[in-house]
């Protein structure tokens, strides 16, 4: 029985010793197969795989109000996508894939014109664009409606590599407000990823913008676009000769940007747009063109900006995905902008609310004294002068007086002094009130304006002139050179020389004519300045921070929107913008106290505003009302005025300063005046 037992161990450990035998050679077969027959082969085959580094998408940083409401963010919404790397995979014509989606998406195309070639065609250029460069998904369209989900549901097997997938999408949950301030995001272009990243290597930022990638396009999400965008993730992608996949890994994950909290009250932002639009409502049923306006309201001790807004409004979320050429052309194109910023890009004549700086130049320079009282009549001004408001007669007026009536008379009358004693001492101290200078604030776009002098106005327009006088000496120099060399005798020649010199002459005298009028400066000059008509243009910032540098004691702050910049994982403040002083004006507290008791004047007593507040015993600050005429005498618009208003608030230790204009508004007061009031009420809380 043993000898049995053991005969059949014997064998099932012969048999067990064969296979594990076999097993070894054909192991062996194949590893020389593989590693010597067809070395070369599989080398090949290796050599042909394409390793790639592939950047992901961080998620874009919020933006709150100084209150931390959140006023843009990115939030997850359904986006139709085309994976470049899925589509190579089938076996068909990919193109047919494409075109098979352009007849599905045609319905929901926002070009509805569109054939299914056309958008075919577009999504081939999207794909060129885009994907060939650095194989990441194609986003085909972005918040997409549920029928169109449930098409690409419906017919997925014929789209291999399209799919419907919640991405972040740039949301503006508060609609139109603030909507010029916070600016909108979209693809980069060619032209912008050339300039970002040549800018990013000369600050010595290490990050590189990638084709397909958004950045902002203005206002905070442009210039805060550093802190907004986050970081990059990287993935490495393996593909093989036919761009399949065949390796993916994860080498770094993407970073969120940062959260930028803004200066501004989204509450008080919205009592300014709400009035501003309900002002403008009421003078557009009168004036047809009264369509749009601006107004700023700005801490008078830091430069904070707590309310900044511009009419027409602007929602920047139509800017997001594809947008059609109506929402190009309401925002771009036409005639009143949307996207166009009129609070800190539009330029205007400041009318009557110049005045103040007249005033101050007239007393810094010595010709008057606030008390010194003048005949607000013609006849003190000689010709050229211009009439009051309305045809109106103040008779003997002074400073304070002169502010709060408006009287245009008194202030070409002081104004004339000035230029007669310093001709440039207007300009200098327009300038050191921030107008007509860059205020530096922290967004694009700002208007400088100017703030016009004699040595301004020889150095704006004569070039022109000496170009244009050049010009026309070479034109008559050509024709009297041929001429003469056609000249058949002596006499004909001297014909032709006298008409050349007349010629010349009349050049001449043109030229001095030219010179004298529009050159040199005149009388008229002095008087339109001094209202702040003229060549006089600055923005509503600009009117506001001149207004704060006055009732502050002489401090201009820089102006900004962003208060912090924060961590949004560890809520830690990483940077924090602090006030600062730009300048420190030349005028006395004496001269400023003057024209702050002024400006109190204008909203009080006899004061063109003095109704404005009457029904608002709290306020006790100051203003100044503006009719700034939009065109010369004689011209069309020489009865068109837009409403300018500013105004600080209150008296005693002022602590916000407004100012504001309605295009084709008229009065000041009646027009932007209203929006002051609305603002201030809500700041103080006064009923």
């Amino acid at each position: 029985m043993e000898k049995e037992e053991r005969r059949f161990y014997q064998i099932r450990l012969k048999g067990l010793a064969v296979a594990v035998i076999l097993v070894f050679l054909v192991l062996g077969f194949n590893l020389w197969r593989l590693q010597i027959a067809n070395a070369s082969y599989y080398e090949k085959m290796a050599a042909s795989n394409v390793y790639k580094t592939v950047t992901t998408s961080a998620v874009r940083g919020e933006i709150v109000d100084a209150n931390g409401v959140v006023l843009a963010r990115s939030v997850p919404k359904f986006a139709l996508i085309l994976d470049w790397l899925d589509l190579q995979k089938v076996n068909k014509n990919w193109k047919d894939v494409v075109a098979k989606l352009a007849e599905y998406i045609k319905p929901y195309w926002p070009y509805p014109n569109q054939s299914v070639d056309l958008i075919t065609e577009d999504l081939l250029a999207m794909i060129r664009q885009q994907q060939l460069e650095n194989y990441q998904p194609v986003v085909i369209m972005e918040d997409i409606p549920v029928e169109l989900q449930a098409t690409i549901a419906e017919h997925s097997d014929e789209l291999p590599g399209v799919s419907v997938k919640a991405l972040p999408v740039r949301e503006y949950p508060k609609g139109t407000l603030l909507g010029q301030v916070l600016g909108y995001v979209r693809e980069i272009s060619e032209t912008e990823l050339e300039q970002f990243n040549k800018k990013a290597e000369e600050l010595g930022d290490d990050y590189r913008y990638e084709p397909g990638e958004f950045v902002g396009k203005m206002g905070i999400e442009k210039s805060y676009d550093v802190w907004l965008r986050g970081e990059h993730g990287l993935d490495l992608i393996g593909l093989d000769s036919k761009a399949r996949l065949v390796h993916k890994e994860t080498i770094k994950e993407a970073r969120a940007g940062y959260t930028i909290k803004l200066t501004i009250d989204s509450e008080l932002q919205k009592v300014v747009e709400e009035e501003l639009d309900r002002v403008i409502g009421e003078i557009e049923k009168k004036h047809p063109d009264a369509k749009a306006g601006a107004a700023v309201v700005i801490e008078v001790n830091t430069g904070r900006i707590l309310a900044m807004a511009s009419r027409p409004f602007m929602d920047p979320n139509e800017l997001t995905g594809i947008i059609s050429q109506e929402i190009a052309d309401k925002y771009f194109t036409s005639e009143d902008a949307a996207s166009f910023n009129r609070a800190l890009t539009g330029l205007y004549p400041p009318g009557s609310t110049f005045k103040m700086v007249t005033a101050i130049a007239a007393l810094e320079a010595g010709v008057i004294r606030p008390t010194d009282r003048f005949n607000a009549s013609m006849s003190s001004l000689g010709s050229g002068g211009i009439a009051e408001w309305g045809g109106q007669y103040f008779g003997m007026v002074d400073l304070y007086r002169g502010l709060a009536r408006s009287s245009n008379i008194y202030f070409q009358i002081i104004g004339r002094k000035v230029f007669e004693k310093d001709p440039e001492l207007i300009r200098k101290t327009a300038n050191e009130f921030g107008l007509g200078v860059p205020s530096g604030i922290d967004i694009p776009g700002e208007g400088i304006g100017i703030a016009p002098s004699p040595s301004w106005k020889r150095e704006y327009f004569k070039p022109y002139y000496d170009k244009r006088r050049e010009n026309q000496l070479k034109e008559i120099e050509d024709k009297y050179k041929d001429l003469l060399a056609k000249a058949a005798d002596e006499q004909e020649r001297k014909k032709l020389l006298s008409k050349k010199e007349q010629e010349i002459a009349l050049v001449e005298q043109d030229y001095k004519e030219k010179i004298d009028f529009y050159v040199n400066w005149r009388l008229f000059d002095s008087y339109n300045n001094s209202i702040g008509q003229g060549y006089n243009s600055y923005s509503i910032l600009q009117l506001a921070n001149y207004v704060a540098t006055i009732v502050n004691g002489g401090k201009r702050y820089k102006p900004y929107l962003v208060d912090e910049i924060i961590d949004p994982i560890t809520g830690e403040v990483v940077k924090k913008n602090e006030p600062e002083v730009l300048n420190k004006v030349s005028a006395s507290p004496e001269t400023l106290e003057v024209i702050k008791k002024a400006m109190a004047g204008v909203t009080s007593g006899e004061g063109t505003a003095n109704w404005l507040f009457a029904d608002t015993p709290e306020f006790s600050g100051g203003g100044k009302t503006g009719t700034a005429q939009l065109g010369s005498q004689g011209t069309s618009k020489e009865d068109e005025f837009n409403g300018m208003f500013v105004a600080f608030a209150p008296y005693d230790n002022p602590q916000i300063a407004f100012a504001g204009v309605v295009e084709y508004g008229g009065h000041g007061g009646d027009t932007a005046g209203y929006v002051a009031k609305a603002a201030f009420k809500h700041y103080f809380g006064w009923k």
